[in-house]
């Protein structure tokens, strides 16, 4: 029975709203969908309105960097979701485009900040991202990213919010890896 009320309470944790009953059926259903609502609210919402021509499966992509994001993990999420497609990336200044990288990404994000349950201390969120996908300067895919009504993903890694987005962008290159390789095939040039 201690079992009971600690999962009980752990459970409860999850959501912020559990009601208890005398019946233990009733109690267990309410522990179940409380768990089940508090998990799905943090995962990241779909992309929102993909725009993707067909071309063909890409191996590489240059980034431009857009000193603008106020988010230091938002550049190596972003190469690590590319990298998940087995498509390495290059980072280089806005203005320096290289001349041996006909598939390039722009980007855009907006970031708040707040604070996180038990702590004192404000941490930045993602709230908004756009990714353009360009080849030779004309536009093949593009997808936004944009925090859920009621924020239920708001503390959702970086990467768990541009994963969608670039899986959107990278429908001709499946996914290649299961884990996340952060620092393979991930290089930068210019001065970023």
């Amino acid at each position: 029975m201690i079992r009971f009320f600690i999962a009980s309470a752990s459970v409860a944790s999850l959501s912020g709203c559990v009601v208890l009953s005398s019946n233990p059926i009733v109690e267990a259903a309410n522990l179940v969908g409380s768990a089940v609502t508090g998990l799905s609210s943090m995962t990241p919402s779909a992309p929102q309105n993909p725009i993707v021509f067909a071309h063909a499966p890409i191996k590489e992509i240059c980034i431009e960097w857009n000193g603008a994001v106020a988010l230091s993990d938002f550049v190596p999420s972003l190469q690590s979701e590319l990298q998940r497609h087995g498509v390495p990336s290059r980072v280089y200044d806005a203005g320096t485009q290289p001349g041996n990288c006909p598939m390039t990404l722009v980007y855009s994000a907006f970031v708040k900040w707040d604070m996180k349950s038990f702590s004192d201390s404000y941490t930045p969120y993602l709230t908004f991202a756009s990714v353009t996908l360009r080849k030779e300067g004309r536009v093949v895919g593009s997808a936004t990213y944009k925090i859920g009504s009621i924020k239920q993903d708001k503390w959702s890694s970086t990467g768990s919010k541009l994963g969608p987005v670039v899986d959107a962008l990278l429908t001709s290159n499946p996914v290649v890896e299961a884990t996340n390789t952060v620092n393979s095939g991930v290089g930068t040039f210019g001065g970023s």
